[in-house]
């Protein structure tokens, strides 16, 4: 965890360490009861504590403390969750994936009371997925990206069916409009794309893919259940036995017995 993240800013009383930038006060303690709720859910699903803090950031801090360039692409990595405390522009975009259609849904779950578009409460909920990183960042090996970011989003899934179910409807309902965007409206629309550019595409058509998993987040909650998360958690978990045993079972025996050396 990267400590020095944490100069300049304001640090606020929270059950996670959480700092803010100034005049973020309030928004940062919303959001830090999110991440500490579903930090304290989460340990008990998978019994691991990693390390965590989170931030809070203005787009001017962002620039300098934030590894994802975006302003408002909630990120996390290396124990520090980093999101934004005010409304980022492209958030605004994302209403164009929407069909006139489904226009009507989006305002009565978004709209406040001068009809204009809020996406906060949404991106607010998204610091749970970042918080689902953390946990298996090291310690278990998605063979492909988009498992890695469904596991994220099953964790967010699972959190808000716990424990806020009133948000059940500002969770599901842009994921499930925006997922409509048919794929020629995107440069990049492949699997192989998203391996590929996960880290470099524009922001819409990266939230695109995210709100296609978060969909299926929650349809596999549906069919498994908060179980589905351990089972994903664990499908995937490789500690030094078990690569020992691929290893010597699929590749080599002199490797895997290499392997136990090289600890």
């Amino acid at each position: 965890m990267k400590v020095e993240l944490r100069e300049g800013l304001v640090e606020i009383p929270a059950a996670m360490p959480t700092f803010a930038s100034e005049g973020l006060e309030r928004a940062a303690e919303s959001i830090a009861r999110i991440a500490a709720d579903s930090y304290e859910y989460l340990a008990g699903l998978l019994d691991r504590r990693p390390e965590a803090q989170l931030l809070v950031l203005s787009e001017a801090d962002w620039a300098t403390k934030s590894e994802v360039a975006l302003y408002g692409l909630p990120n996390a990595g290396d124990g520090t969750l980093t999101v934004a405390g005010t409304d980022a522009p492209f958030w605004a975009d994302l209403a164009a994936m929407v069909t006139d259609a489904d226009r009507p849904e989006l305002d009565a779950v978004y709209a406040g009371s001068d009809g204009q578009l809020r996406f906060g409460p949404f991106f607010d909920l998204v610091a749970v997925h970042e918080v689902g990183h953390l946990f298996h960042e090291g310690v278990v090996h998605f063979p492909r990206m988009w498992l890695q970011e469904l596991f994220a989003n099953l964790c967010l899934h699972a959190w808000v069916e716990q424990r806020e179910p009133g948000s059940l409807a500002t969770l599901l309902t842009l994921p499930r409009v925006g997922a409509k965007a048919p794929a020629e409206s995107w440069e990049h629309r492949t699997a192989d794309d998203f391996e590929r550019v996960y880290s470099t595409m524009p922001g819409p058509n990266y939230v695109w893919f995210q709100f296609r998993l978060q969909v299926e987040a929650a349809n596999l909650y549906e069919r498994g259940g908060e179980a589905s998360v351990r089972r994903l958690f664990d499908a995937f978990r490789l500690d030094e036995a078990a690569l020992e045993g691929i290893l010597g079972a699929q590749v080599d025996r002199g490797l895997a017995a290499f392997s136990r050396e090289f600890q």
